[in-house]
């Protein structure tokens, strides 16, 4: 190269480097690198946006994914040779073809080196073979067949069709980590925000739009720059941690006969009360009821008003929260490929809300005739059997409890002979299909779509006027039906009018008005009585943008009105919306099989939402489908749960005769205690775990880690996938095996077990078998794990009083983060306190735990703290003091390796060495 190339070269690097700061201070922007239709920006030295438009048109806006725009400038070397761009930044180098198109494996490249100085390249279209995994949507449906078969569990559940939306589940995107060192994310369909940032358009053009970051193995570099660009973890409400009860998994509709059968009614607000003080009870701690789709009066019509099982809602959470117990409610915005009613024309709320949409009322009809007693029924008409039959029950129910072939309802209906120009039939639900034929002339029925109900038929050219007509309904049954059998027409209304019925309500979320209107007028009261956050059930077909992730928006709706409603933390449980969703917590991954295979499946899963950063996963614990399961299979499902992000049971019952087969009584005294033993050490451990959630929040790392996040130079550590870390000083093995057996690999150091103080040497495999009761939890030695007094609910007491658990000897550090639970602002000074705790044995083995003064303040911080230190795993100690001066009487659990000795109340800005030998 001429050596004036060379300097025109470096000149250009130097611009490169500082000219955002000199074209606008206020407003810095990523080292970019133009190339006709092409554009490079640099936004680290690590992570480069790959952008191509065909009319140069390039998007400086925000999208619905990527939100930070505003980068530091970075020091990159341009050059031109042989009509190839070389644009490097010292980790990485760009390398594009000029003037050849949109990118593709001919034309572009990335280049980068390993630690160990081997060169790797990236190109269009390569496929990663080291990726080590993301998520899917959810995981509905899932059973033993749909999983991979390798053991690791990594791969997408399979041929998994989710029923009634007729979704194959698609596969997980790749994940931020690989063992390739590279990970790309596509941002090139995605909507962009306008200009006020009030809402979202779609992206015009077929440009491409791409993120590479190249890392090497440093895992947590490309965590932080992911949060760096599309958006880190918000901090969670406190008492999310805590454990949650779901209840009421059935359909209330008014008027049907199922709504009024006396064991139905049964399962009503004073039931459920009777079950929150049951658990009280039995000192079961919990934070939070989720209620399930029973509290919507008009079920899958949709509807805000409470069922007539909660007839005083206000009072049901009045009582909730004296008890210590926040409550969420499940919400149907809207599924994918359905029919959903988002609010029935009968509920309370229906006319101010479509006048706020603008739409008209539904029209009333002229012509009203109730045709839903003259039905008879036969299973073969050719015999003329006909049998009366009700119109608002299946067959099953009316004496054809066997009956698995095609089932015929006839009606005569006389009539008058002045008719209005039009007639329909209208048919409530109807399972699974039917064909009408009038005066034995076929009409066409408008399509069933599941959840649809009302269906209808214009029937005008076939009635007769001023006479008898015979309606014939040949319907055939659901043969593909799991569990108990409800075929026929089931509900009505069953009738003839001579309107059609009404478009349904439903909404658009990603139009600003319709969001409004659907959160604000059948939210924003609910919240207001006191529902502390959503269960966003759906919500893959309630937005309607092209290139917009419809779970993402709809997450992002319910979240950011949560907050804005309540001015505090927000917090849903939805179904994961790819890129962007760590900023909408939790995820709740959908209606699985209860099967060990599933289980050991979550397990994996779980683990691996760290690769997306997304630490707040909820699986049904205990699984959805299943009713009553073995107990074994129930006790392992619970201790996963209590090591998990979120710790949720749900109900699993489609009928209130069978009622809540997860609560613990269904398994005796063994299921009580086996619930109250994991529940309270949940809620024990809720200062280590609310630490983590903080850690997440600022240093963009998940809670459950894999090993390989830890290590990732190690191979073992890639070969555990139902292995993870809780925390950094907990590793969690959960049993998966019906006979309690667990094949443990301890990454090196020394490690404490859990339960028993028992030491282990790292850096190798053990099998062992676990009591039904007992999980493998193993702690790194010298760790300190703070943990808050055994209550009811996670903050029914003050933080004066902490629970200090050192294991084994070496030493550990944990800074312990309190805040008020709840605010928005706790970022700032003033608004939370950190505590340092430090662990540290002498080369004459004396051990020392200091307790430094606690940094910061919020409101409800106590001013004093006692302490209760627990040692594990080590021998017992002959004396202990405090600060120089000898402590009280210390107790010694010889079966579980374990000493403890109560600390007196001090002020939390007093310095403690605690000494004990």
């Amino acid at each position: 190269m001429p050596v004036q190339r060379l300097a025109r070269v470096g000149v250009r690097s130097l611009w490169l480097a500082l000219a955002p700061a000199l074209a606008c201070a206020a407003e810095p922007g990523p080292t970019t690198v133009p190339a006709g239709n092409a554009r490079f920006e640099f936004l680290t030295a690590t992570l480069v946006r790959l952008e191509y438009s065909p009319s140069a048109a390039f998007v400086d806006a925000p999208t619905a994914v990527v939100q930070r725009r505003d980068w530091p400038a970075v020091g990159v070397e341009t050059r031109e040779q042989d009509g190839w761009l070389s644009a490097a930044s010292g980790p990485l180098t760009v390398r594009y073809r000029l003037r050849s198109g949109a990118f593709t494996a001919a034309n572009l490249e990335v280049r980068w080196k390993d630690r160990s100085g081997k060169e790797h390249a990236w190109h269009p279209g390569d496929v990663d073979a080291g990726n080590l995994g993301g998520l899917t949507y959810s995981l509905d449906n899932i059973s033993a067949p749909n999983l991979p078969r390798d053991g690791m569990d990594l791969g997408s559940p399979v041929d998994d069709s989710i029923p009634g939306i007729d979704l194959v589940l698609p596969r997980a995107q790749p994940g931020l980590l690989s063992s390739s060192g590279y990970a790309l994310i596509d941002d090139s369909g995605t909507p962009l925000w306008n200009a006020e940032r009030r809402g979202i358009e779609p992206r015009r053009g077929t440009g491409q739009d791409w993120y590479l970051f190249v890392y090497d193995r440093d895992y947590r570099r490309v965590l932080e720059e992911y949060a760096d660009l599309c958006g880190s973890i918000p901090m969670i409400p406190r008492y999310v941690l805590g454990p949650m009860i779901t209840d009421f998994n059935f359909e209330y509709f008014p008027g049907s006969a199922e709504s009024r059968r006396p064991d139905f009614m049964r399962y009503n607000q004073q039931y459920l009360m009777g079950e929150v003080a049951r658990m009280r009870a039995n000192h079961i701690p919990f934070d939070t009821l989720v209620l399930d789709f029973a509290w919507h009066n008009y079920g899958w019509d949709g509807g805000y008003d409470w069922s007539p099982l909660f007839p005083r809602p206000l009072e049901l959470m009045s009582a909730l929260h004296e008890r210590g117990v926040k409550l969420s409610l499940n919400d149907h915005p809207g599924y994918i490929h359905t029919d959903e009613s988002i609010l029935s024309f009968s509920d309370s709320h229906a006319s101010e809300v479509l006048a706020a949409l603008g739409r008209a009322p539904p029209a009333k009809p002229s012509f009203d005739l109730d045709v839903s007693g003259k039905w008879s029924f036969s299973t073969d008409p050719r015999r003329g059997h006909w049998k009366p039959i009700r119109t608002d029950a299946p067959w099953e129910e009316q004496g054809y409890a066997g009956y698995r072939g095609i089932g015929w309802y006839r009606a005569l209906v006389h009539l008058p002979a002045q008719l209005p120009g039009k007639l329909y039939l209208y048919v409530g639900e109807v399972r699974r299909s039917y064909r009408v034929i009038v005066n034995g002339k076929e009409a066409t029925p408008s399509p069933i779509h599941w959840p649809q109900r009302l269906t209808y038929a214009d029937i005008t050219p076939y009635v007769a006027r001023g006479a008898d007509n015979e309606i014939l309904l040949r319907v055939a049954p659901d043969l593909e039906a799991r569990g108990e059998r409800r075929d026929g027409i089931l509900l009505g209304p069953v009738a003839i009018r001579d309107v059609e019925p009404p478009a349904r309500i439903t909404f658009d979320l990603s139009n600003e008005k319709q969001a409004e209107v659907f959160m604000r007028q059948l939210h924003g009261p609910l919240m207001q009585q006191g529902v502390g956050f959503w269960w966003v059930d759906g919500g893959s077909g309630s937005v309607d943008m092209p290139g917009l992730n419809k779970q993402l928006w709809t997450n992002k709706v319910f979240y950011d009105y949560s907050a804005q409603a309540t001015g505090k933390r927000a917090f849903i449980l939805g179904r994961y919306g790819d890129w962007g969703s760590e900023r909408y917590p939790g995820f709740f991954t959908g209606d699985t099989y209860s099967q060990w295979p599933v289980l050991a499946y979550e397990v994996a899963f779980s683990a691996r939402g760290g690769n997306v950063l997304v630490p707040y996963i909820s699986h049904d614990i205990g699984g959805f489908h299943g009713k009553r399961i073995d107990f074994d299979l129930y006790a392992r499902w619970i201790e996963f749960g209590a090591f998990s992000g979120i710790l949720r049971m749900h109900s699993a019952h489609e009928n209130p005769r069978e009622g809540n087969v997860r609560m613990p009584w269904y398994y005796g005294q063994r299921g009580i205690d086996l619930m109250r033993r994991y529940f309270t050490l949940r809620t024990q451990l809720i200062p280590y775990i609310y630490t983590y959630a903080w850690r997440a929040h600022r240093e963009s790392l998940p809670i459950l880690e894999p090993l390989y996040l830890e290590y990732p130079g190690l191979e073992e550590a890639y070969r555990h996938s139902h292995e993870y870390f809780f925390g950094t000083e907990m590793l969690v093995a959960p049993v998966l095996d019906p006979g309690g057996r667990q094949t443990v690999w301890l990454p090196p150091g020394d490690w404490v077990g859990f339960s028993d103080g028992r030491h282990y040497q790292g850096g190798r495999t053990f099998t062992a078998r676990y009591p039904v009761e007992e999980t493998p939890v193993f702690v790194r030695a010298g760790a300190v794990v703070p943990e808050q007094r055994a209550s009811d609910y996670s903050d029914a007491r003050p933080l004066d009083a902490l629970i200090l658990d050192v294991y084994g000897s070496g030493t550990g550090q944990f800074e312990l983060y309190e805040d008020d639970g709840a605010s928005l602002d706790s970022d700032e000074a003033g608004r939370h306190a950190l505590t340092t705790l430090i662990h540290t044995v002498g080369a004459d083995g004396v051990h020392h735990l200091l307790i430094e003064p606690s940094a910061g303040t919020y409101a409800g911080q106590p001013a004093r703290r006692s302490y209760e230190l627990r040692v594990h795993g080590a021998a017992r100690p002959s004396a202990v003091s405090v600060n120089g001066l000898a402590a009280g009487h210390l107790k010694w659990d010889a079966g579980r390796v374990s000493a403890s000795i109560e600390l007196p109340s001090r002020s939390i800005h007093e310095r403690l060495d605690v000494e004990w030998r």
